[in-house]
């Protein structure tokens, strides 16, 4: 599984998904959970990209199951409901709240 949170700081989850420059990227597999961050081009902002992340394997946000923010915009909770993608609206900001509810869905 691999899940993108919304965090230009890579501390906290923020909201304005469609603009969110920044992301902690969870990929969990065997029971192993491995943490990292990454930052988007302006190009590769939602806002500024086009099509289904599952037919893009060079952005670096490829392959997510699952995609957790404080806010985002119908369009873009709609393009990726449509590619498969669990999304989830949250008030935390603590991503080491959610992550083990989420393993355990």
């Amino acid at each position: 599984m691999k899940i993108a949170i919304t965090s230009p700081n890579a501390k906290t989850i923020a909201g304005h998904a469609g603009k969110c420059p920044g992301y902690l990227i969870y990929e969990i597999e065997n029971n192993n959970v491995t943490k990292s961050h990454i930052r988007l081009s302006k190009e590769q902002v939602f806002k500024n990209f086009s099509g289904p992340l599952s037919k893009t394997p060079e952005h670096p946000l490829y392959g997510i199951n699952v995609f957790i923010t404080q806010s985002l915009g119908e369009g873009l909770s709609n393009r990726l409901t449509q590619d498969n993608i669990k999304v989830y609206t949250t008030a935390e900001e603590n991503p080491e709240v959610l992550i083990p509810s989420i393993i355990a869905a």
